[in-house]
């Protein structure tokens, strides 16, 4: 097994866990989620007692066919595309139940097709290129070596849990070294910049790239081909007049990307070997140069500082956004949002988010919107004393955890119950959680406080989460939201999401709610509490508390 092999992409884990209530609750013995493609028929996760059935194994199509009873439906992305089958096999199932059985297969099969579409989005999303991170490598604008070897772990999972097609581009530039000798590294430096802008030209924000070494470059490219990269690769490197040589390594579905990494440095040995009398310099020993940091960064980290100076001195701040009960239009509960107020404006958090993430002190955030958001709270329950506050969960990556404490000390220093408080884990995080964190979010749940998950179905968490956590509710991404009203394809996503989490006894909130059409069609379709602009932009607590005063909509 290799260390990518123990992990699993959050569909996998999301599968799995359909098919083992599937098993329980149906009478059939044995239940697969397949793929179908160009490259075969293959199971992503099964359960099956009798251990024939294994997950990630090639298979007939004409699976169970032999079976007594055997139920599926097809898995299609929302787009029309189709991507498998759920079915399930076996001796026995009583007929009364065969069309209920049939029509929770359909609606698992339109869930999986949704999760299947948002993780495979997200994993292409994770390849584009972010050319202003501080992390790049500053001569070339690309990531550096340690980035590309963190992404292959990452998406070696999603490659063999989706039995995805996976591709590595290598690229070296051959002439660098005797540039350097011959025009001094100035020159060297000149072809590294004219490189890296060619390698971005071709990736478009489509794929992944890294610089590997001092002369190396490698682009990770996921179920696309590759032939027009790599001729556009070499038209760009002969226009700049660079020599070259590059290789490529496909992934095998029974291998991994490292070996197609190495599949491709082989080819590229062997083209040097072929043409001159020297060796490729190794990727593991070769050096890569670290040039001053440039403007652009310098200019990042002074960005940085001026934030953690904002929050020191208490220009980020907590404004509130109403949750209502869409069929009544009254206020149950407010959420705080961070916001930054400066003489230019009020800044949202994609403004500085990232940069106290970059200082580590997203931690310190949440201990000050936690504390701001509580002592409001405590005057807007004068007139709703049944009012909560929901905080988004903010923490810095460390081994220890003091969140416990803080929300103890915090709850007992306004005299408000714990029920007043939930706190929102974002989807994204659940990759993040310490066990320390872990323990502290179980105790806090213990205490009492709600624990909810944001941006339910953006692709990241999956159901294991929302049993391996003591979490309330969801709350569903506003991209959800916004599709109620698109089609009957994604409307059957948004409901079977929604009946997912009320089968598993969660609350359930839309966020992004716009107009008055989209939260009627939610509360047909079982969701009864959301937020959005309809009922209220953002804004501070002295406007709120008018807010709450009557309701927000007409009533249902």
């Amino acid at each position: 097994m290799t260390a990518a092999s123990a992990y699993e992409s959050n569909f996998s884990r999301a599968a799995a866990q359909v098919l083992e209530h599937l098993s329980a609750r149906s009478g059939l013995s044995s239940w697969a989620v397949c793929r179908h493609d160009a490259q075969g028929s293959r199971t992503l996760a099964a359960v099956d007692p009798s251990g024939q059935l294994r997950a990630h194994q090639p298979i007939p199509d004409t699976l169970g066919a032999d079976a007594v009873q055997r139920v599926g439906a097809p898995i299609v992305l929302p787009d029309g595309t189709p991507f498998g089958e759920l079915l399930g096999y076996g001796d026995y199932l009583a007929e009364a139940t065969r069309d209920q059985l049939a029509a929770a297969v359909r609606l698992y099969a339109s869930l999986l097709g949704g999760l299947a579409a948002s993780e495979r989005a997200l994993a292409h999303d994770r390849l584009r290129p972010a050319t202003s991170e501080p992390t790049n490598d500053p001569l070339t604008g690309l990531a550096t070596r340690q980035d590309w070897e963190q992404r292959l772990h990452t998406e070696e999972a999603y490659c063999r849990d989706f039995g995805e097609s996976a591709t590595v581009i290598v690229i070296e530039l051959t002439g660098l070294r005797a540039n350097n000798e011959v025009r001094g590294h100035a020159a060297g430096d000149a072809e590294l910049r004219e490189a890296g802008s060619i390698v971005r030209e071709v990736v478009a924000g489509q794929h992944f790239s890294a610089r590997l070494s001092g002369d190396c470059f490698a682009i990770l490219v996921l179920g696309a081909s590759t032939d027009e990269i790599v001729n556009a690769l070499r038209q760009g490197f002969t226009r700049s007049g660079a020599t070259v040589s590059i290789g490529v390594g496909a992934r095998r579905q029974d291998g991994t990307l490292e070996e197609a990494q190495s599949q491709a440095l082989a080819e590229i040995a062997a083209t040097i070997q072929r043409n001159t009398a020297f060796q490729p310099p190794s990727i593991h020993t070769a050096a890569a140069v670290q040039p001053p940091p440039s403007a652009e960064v310098l200019m990042k980290n002074a960005e940085a500082l001026a934030v953690a100076r904002a929050l020191a001195d208490g220009e980020i701040n907590a404004y509130f956004q109403p949750i209502v009960d869409l069929r009544t239009g009254h206020v149950v509960a407010v959420e705080a949002l961070a916001r930054w107020q400066t003489p230019e404006g009020v800044h949202g958090p994609d403004r500085f988010l990232p940069l106290l993430h970059q200082a580590g002190l997203l931690g310190a955030l949440f201990d000050h919107i936690l504390d701001d958001g509580l002592s409001k709270l405590v005057d807007l329950r004068r007139n709703s004393p049944s009012l909560r506050l929901a905080v988004n969960l903010e923490f810095d990556s460390k081994a220890e955890s003091t969140l416990f404490e803080e929300v103890r000390k915090s709850l007992a220093k306004y005299q408000l119950p714990p029920e007043a408080l939930s706190l929102e884990l974002s989807e994204r995080q659940t990759f993040e959680i310490s066990p320390a964190i872990r323990r502290d979010l179980t105790a806090v749940a213990d205490l009492g406080v709600q624990l909810m998950l944001d941006d339910f179905g953006s692709g990241f968490a999956s159901l294991e989460t929302l049993t391996s956590l003591p979490i309330s509710g969801v709350k569903l991404d506003r991209k959800f939201t916004s599709q109620v009203l698109h089609g009957e394809r994604e409307g059957v996503v948004v409901k079977a999401m929604i009946a997912l989490a009320a089968e598993a006894g969660l609350a359930v909130i839309a966020e992004g709610i716009e107009t008055q059409l989209q939260s009627d069609r939610l509360v047909r379709m079982g969701c009864t509490t959301g937020q959005g602009y309809l009922f209220a932009m953002p804004q501070p607590a002295a406007a709120v508390a008018a807010a709450i005063a009557a309701p927000l909509v007409t009533t249902f």
